[in-house]
């Protein structure tokens, strides 16, 4: 499974993609939504996890953007603040998860938007 990572927090990214790793997991960590969308149109991703709060364009336009063309890809959008955002108006294959996150929360959350139907 290859999970693109976005988070501008440098501690924060690289923390967080350990966690990720293993699995069977590649992790694509990246800083910045711009740098995410330009990596996922040169490669395959099954996943994507966003923070909301990244500089220049948000982590909810990133996923706006995604999934305008990708309406079925799994997106988790991550925050250190209530989620007041309706994000499950956005599909079943988005969720959100409120930072910080457990190893097994966000491995739930994988795994739950991993299983195909």
């Amino acid at each position: 499974m290859r999970i693109l990572y976005v988070e501008d927090n440098a501690l924060v990214r690289e923390v967080t993609a350990e966690l990720l790793s293993g699995h069977g997991r590649k992790i694509v960590a990246l800083s910045t939504a711009e740098d995410a969308l330009e990596a996922f149109r040169s490669n395959c991703y099954d996943l994507v996890i966003t923070d909301v709060s990244l500089p220049v364009m948000s982590g909810m336009e990133l996923t706006r953007t995604l999934l305008r063309d990708n309406p079925a890809l799994p997106i988790i959008i991550a925050s250190g603040y209530s989620l007041d955002i309706g994000v499950e108006n956005w599909g079943r294959n988005v969720r959100a998860i409120i930072k910080p996150f457990e190893a097994d929360e966000i491995n739930g959350l994988i795994a739950e938007l991993s299983k195909p139907g």
